[in-house]
């Protein structure tokens, strides 16, 4: 397909629905509506095989819990807390009966992490590959939605916990990792649930004003950030979370670019980062690697030095860039 991803969300723009009660539409990582209840936030995202995971890296129990960590991160990016899904799957004949319960075992047992509720959904045969595509709704909890339109210039950057844990636990199972699957990075690749005490931390606080989850990428996520808020960014590279290992493998690049992190990239006023010291203090990990600027686009500096960004992250329907 010669379009990307943001192109292709461009021209679905154009078919967005208009109503006093759409508060936030297309182009974030959920939708908000002013319901009789409140605020409610609506998500819907897809995992599919060879696209989003391999059966043969991943058990069914594990896809299940992606399913539901991937929708519950875009809820709780916009600040609202995830209540209800619908599940839809589509069945290849490679899959047995003891797959699919194990596929809901592990649906479900992310959705108890959360506390959700499952409402219905569909089935279906497929013709070749396995996906499960997953709709949920969320309460927004505070005045306001956190959204990557809010990022206002001046202020700082923040992020949640370790970047390219992941993405680095593809690699070591790519490449024939034999450490066991408890591996620190492995864990986070099949299992990457999102920071939510921390989530609550930040929000318990009012500290974000911006917020979205890193699933492609640190800087291509943030540059979409930028884009919806018509701002730039400085990222400082120095300060940006990377574990000892990935920088012994020499595999920095991972943290900027090798997606399925799930933490939360926010910004905030400058007048907040007490509160952050404050978060941190309690021990969680939460990271200050930038500043949002007037003009357009993401800068990556190292100690003043402005670095060339030789990859961005994931892109669907195009190359990673």
């Amino acid at each position: 397909m010669e379009i990307t991803e943001n192109q292709l969300i461009k021209e679905f723009k154009r078919f967005e629905g208009q109503s006093k009660a759409i508060i936030r539409g297309i182009g974030d990582d959920g939708a908000v509506v002013d319901m009789a209840q409140g605020p409610h936030v609506f998500v819907q995202d897809a995992v599919v095989e060879h696209i989003h995971f391999e059966f043969s890296l991943m058990d069914p129990r594990a896809v299940g819990k992606k399913a539901i960590y991937v929708n519950a991160s875009d809820i709780l990016s916009m600040g609202a807390l995830p209540l209800y899904f619908l599940v839809t799957i589509g069945i290849p004949e490679h899959m047995s009966r003891k797959d699919i319960r194990s596929l809901y075992s592990g649906i479900m047992q992310a959705a108890g992490e959360f506390d959700i509720r499952l409402l219905g959904g569909d089935t279906s045969a497929a013709k070749n590959d396995f996906f499960i595509d997953v709709s949920m709704v969320g309460k927004q909890t505070g005045t306001d939605y956190l959204g990557r339109d809010k990022a206002m210039e001046g202020d700082l950057i923040g992020v949640t916990g370790w970047l390219g844990e992941s993405a680095y636990g593809l690699y070591l199972l790519k490449n024939g990792f034999h450490g066991g699957k408890r591996n620190r990075f492995i864990q986070r690749y099949v299992n990457p649930k999102p920071p939510l005490e921390a989530w609550k931390e930040l929000v318990h606080y009012n500290i974000p004003v911006a917020m979205m989850d890193i699933s492609d990428g640190l800087i291509i996520d943030l540059e979409r950030m930028m884009k919806e808020s018509r701002k730039g960014a400085h990222i400082y590279f120095e300060q940006v979370p990377i574990p000892r290992d990935i920088i012994r493998a020499k595999k920095e690049n991972l943290a900027l670019a090798g997606g399925e992190d799930y933490q939360f990239l926010f910004t905030f006023p400058e007048s907040r980062l007490g509160l952050v010291e404050e978060v941190r203090k309690k021990g969680f990990p939460l990271s200050v690697i930038g500043r949002v600027v007037k003009g357009r686009g993401v800068k990556l500096f190292n100690k003043g030095q402005a670095m060339k960004i030789t990859s961005k992250g994931y892109e669907h329907f195009g190359a990673v860039s």
